[in-house]
């Protein structure tokens, strides 16, 4: 018998056996794969993953997503990177509050136990659109001062799973930035005299507004509409709270960048 036909018998022994077993050698598509995760937390009945934890002296909780609407290899990218961001926050948090190392008499100074714990929360709003998917995450953090601290972390994801820049949806050298903060600027004012009534704009810190990359740092696009949020202190004081500032892309678009709307 030739060395062929024995490999064919072979092969062909290895079948049965495995159809008699009960195995069926069926590709799994890459859709119905186990997709790899950062964060071991649950899948909530609305579809997204909430992650918790519970110590002595600090309680964390934190939404990410189960899917985005990219697709494939660029849907597992986002959301990796998602889940990898929220990890650091979650680090930090622990570094910063210096829990594993607390002495008796830490705990007894700051009254720390059951009733009186650090908080770190995190949850996210989605924002889709023809070319991206972003996600504003509201992160809320009581480390026992006298009122809790909130930022943002957004993230603006293009089809291939690629983080997106602020500065890559415009012209390469245009002063985006002056036109942003031209809009943004006009916008808090407005919304300042709304909430706590007329004059309240004298009030607001401008230094939060003026055309940097870090003061323009968190933004999402939903739709045609560009989105930037300024956390509580950043142009006025905490009792204003937050602010979001939509801008149409139709109104920058002498200097988007082609592809962007």
């Amino acid at each position: 018998m030739s060395s062929t036909r024995i490999i064919n018998v072979i092969l062909i022994a290895l079948a049965v056996g495995l159809v008699a077993w009960g195995v069926t050698l069926v590709p799994v598509p890459a859709s119905q794969q186990p997709v790899p995760h950062i964060l071991a937390g649950q899948q909530m009945p609305a579809g997204n993953y909430h992650y918790s934890e519970t110590a002595d002296y600090y309680t964390i909780d934190a939404d990410y997503p189960a899917t985005t609407t990219l697709q494939g290899a660029a849907d597992i990218k986002a959301r990796l990177t998602v889940e990898q961001a929220i990890a650091a926050q979650i680090a930090q948090f622990k570094q910063d509050g210096n829990f594993a190392n607390l002495t008796p008499e830490d705990v007894q100074i700051q009254g720390l136990g059951p009733d009186r714990k650090y908080a770190l929360g995190m949850e996210y709003q989605e924002f889709p659109s023809a070319h991206y998917d972003s996600f504003l995450y509201a992160i809320y953090a009581d480390t026992l001062g006298a009122h809790p601290n909130g930022y943002f972390l957004t993230f603006v994801f293009d089809q291939t799973g690629a983080t997106t820049t602020l500065a890559s949806l415009f012209t390469p050298g245009s002063d985006y930035l002056t036109r942003l903060s031209q809009l943004a600027t006009a916008q808090v004012l407005r919304q300042l005299d709304d909430r706590l009534g007329a004059g309240a704009a004298n009030e607001a810190s401008l230094d939060g507004l003026a055309p940097t990359a870090d003061n323009f740092q968190n933004f999402t696009i939903e739709g045609d509409t560009l989105h930037i949020f300024f956390p509580p202190y950043q142009v006025a004081a905490y009792a204003a709270g937050a602010f979001d500032v939509a801008i149409p892309l139709s109104s920058l678009s002498d200097i988007l960048a082609p592809g962007v709307r």
